[in-house]
Parts: structure tokens; C-alpha cells; sequence
């Protein structure tokens, strides 16, 4: 995935990023995975589920879990960067300052995992929890980031190669490998990642 040579990223969200659907989720979460993986302390939603063979629970989980999906890519780079000792360092006196600064980044690995789950109601009550767990390691090589006011601005150049997954309880999913996505030429950010 190559983007323009000066290019502006409006709310790009994880789901795009990744390239997961709905259909494609639907497809890989059967009922059985589902209902195995239910915390269900009193077996309720199991015995109703056996009952009734509901066929809608894929399609039903997968719009939550797309739902989970939304959080802005900016924001997941903004939580890895936020780490960086130096990073931090050089933010802060662009502020203080009102000054500018260019800073390389080393090649450097990060991973995001979230732990959402669906709550599962039935006549308007609790009875279970279907967990996930969403994660992605990114391996960065090249970056520059320009910074102002604390903040990144732009980012200019720059590869990511990417593994995510998605769980259901223990049972992989979904995955995906993401390699070589580069990033070059400058990225101006239309709103910019504030690090201090």
C-alpha cells in the first residue's frame, strides 16, 4: 500500500488499515467457536443456543467486533511514540520553546493488543461474555517526523511491516501479515499526534 508523495491522512481507522470486513469475520466465527469460548458462568446462552440453533450469532459478533475496529490509526502510532524517552524529551521543548524539530527514528518494533468482549443479553438481560483480543505488532524502519508544539506534524518516508490478529477466547480468527507498507514522501497529518 503506497500512498502519494504528499498526502494527507484523514482518520484512516484500524479496520481499513488491516483490511478486515464484516463478511470476512462472519465467515471465520461459527457459532460453536463462539458459544466455546462464551464465558457463561451459569450456562445459560449455551443451553439457549442449543435450543434454538440460532444462525444470526456470526453475523451479529462481527459487527461488534468491526465496531471495536474504529479506534484512528494516528492514534495507535501516537501511543508507541508516546514511549519514546527522547521522543518525549524533544516534544516537550518544541513546546516550551515554539520551536520546530526534525527527528529520525531508529528501526523500532511495537505492539498494540486491546481485550474487548461482547456482552451477550438474552430478554434484555446478561448472561455472558464472548471475549477478544485484537493485536498488531509493527516493525518501523526510516521514519522522520517533523515536529511543532509538542505535536507531530508530518511524517515524511518511511516502511512498516505488520502482523494482526484477532482472537475469539483462544481461536485465532482472523489474521493478516502486512508487509512493506511504505510511507513515502511527506504524510502531513490532519490533526496532529500530541506526545506531551
Amino acid at each position: 500500500m503506497a500512498l502519494k508523495l504528499d498526502a494527507t491522512i484523514d482518520g484512516q481507522t484500524l479496520e481499513k488499515f488491516l483490511g478486515v470486513t464484516r463478511e470476512e469475520l462472519e465467515t471465520n466465527l461459527d457459532s460453536k467457536t463462539l458459544v466455546a469460548s462464551a464465558r457463561d458462568e451459569h450456562k445459560q446462552f449455551s443451553r439457549w443456543m442449543a435450543q434454538t440453533k440460532w444462525q444470526g450469532l456470526p453475523a451479529a459478533v462481527a459487527d461488534h467486533v468491526c465496531g471495536f475496529l474504529q479506534e484512528d490509526l494516528v492514534g495507535v502510532f501516537a501511543g508507541a511514540w508516546s514511549k519514546f524517552a527522547e521522543l518525549n524529551r524533544c516534544a516537550k521543548e518544541t513546546r516550551k520553546e515554539g520551536t520546530t524539530s526534525d527527528i529520525s527514528l531508529a528501526s523500532h518494533d511495537f505492539t498494540y493488543e486491546i481485550k474487548p468482549h461482547v456482552e451477550v443479553l438474552l430478554d434484555g438481560v446478561a448472561v455472558a461474555e464472548i471475549p477478544f483480543t485484537i493485536g498488531l505488532t509493527c516493525e518501523v524502519s526510516g521514519l522522520d517526523l517533523f515536529l511543532k508544539l509538542g505535536s507531530v506534524y508530518q511524517i515524511r518516508s518511511g516502511k512498516c511491516d505488520c502482523n494482526a490478529d484477532i482472537r475469539c477466547g483462544e481461536t485465532v480468527v482472523w489474521t493478516r501479515k502486512l508487509a512493506d507498507v511504505n510511507l513515502p514522501g511527506v504524510v502531513h497529518l490532519s490533526k496532529p499526534i500530541p506526545l506531551d
